[in-house]
């Protein structure tokens, strides 16, 4: 949590305890809690939607290349149209 050790959060504790007494202090540390879930929960739907997004791209980067491919293949491929015709028409001449 921060990297924050015992010592030092003992330490923000009596600090914390000096500067807002023992009445304010638990107010103060529920509202800081509170925050930081709310800060928390922010950062992980901010991460989920960048997440999501990145993911989205990858599609439809990998379906643009599929479709560059299918795209080249019938002009490869589009001369045997003219061949399978000739087979067809050698095979009802014969």
């Amino acid at each position: 949590m921060f990297g924050i050790g015992l010592p030092e959060l003992v330490m923000i504790l009596v600090l914390g305890l000096l500067v807002l007494g023992p009445k304010r202090l638990p107010e103060v540390a529920r509202m800081l809690g509170r925050f930081y879930g709310q800060l928390r929960r922010a950062s992980d739907d901010f991460q989920r939607t960048i997440r999501q997004d990145l993911e989205a791209i990858e599609r439809q980067e990998d379906v643009d290349r599929n479709k560059a491919v299918t795209d080249e293949l019938r002009e490869r491929f589009a001369g045997f149209d003219g061949v399978q015709t000739a087979i067809k028409e050698r095979q009802s001449d014969g």
